[in-house]
């Protein structure tokens, strides 16, 4: 009986030394080969980081201002346009409806609408119209 286990341990250690051979380097030069890569990959992911960040922060540092003159403009500035626009055009009989409702709420706003009209009292009392 003895016999027959020698051979089993035999084939069991030689599985183990081939499964060591596939999965991992065996000689110090492949150890060296396989840390030098190591070391790149990280000196790599390094420089990147480093370069994202100094771009993030040349980037931050150039005031608005510079940027593609006319493409951006100030919040003020863009509600005037806008508003402009509106005004240029009639307003629905919804939208009308829709101001008067919000008029009639309050009592100097509903007898300034019946002198001065809808627009006129709306504007008065909440501003530009929305819409």
């Amino acid at each position: 009986m003895r016999a027959s286990i020698n051979p089993l341990r035999r084939h069991v250690h030689k599985e183990r030394v081939r499964a060591a051979q596939v999965s991992g380097p065996t000689s110090d030069s492949e150890r060296k080969e396989k840390k030098k890569m190591k070391t790149l990959v990280v000196l790599v992911l390094c420089s990147l980081a480093v370069i994202c960040v100094a771009s993030d922060a040349d980037a931050g540092a150039q005031p608005a201002e510079n940027n593609q003159d006319g493409l951006f403009v100030e919040r003020d500035q863009a509600s005037e346009v806008v508003r402009q626009k509106r005004a240029a055009g009639e307003l629905s009989l919804a939208q009308l409806e829709s101001l008067r409702e919000v008029c009639e709420a309050n009592l100097g706003c509903e007898n300034m609408m019946d002198t001065s009209g809808i627009i006129a009292a709306y504007t008065a009392y909440y501003g530009p119209i929305p819409y």
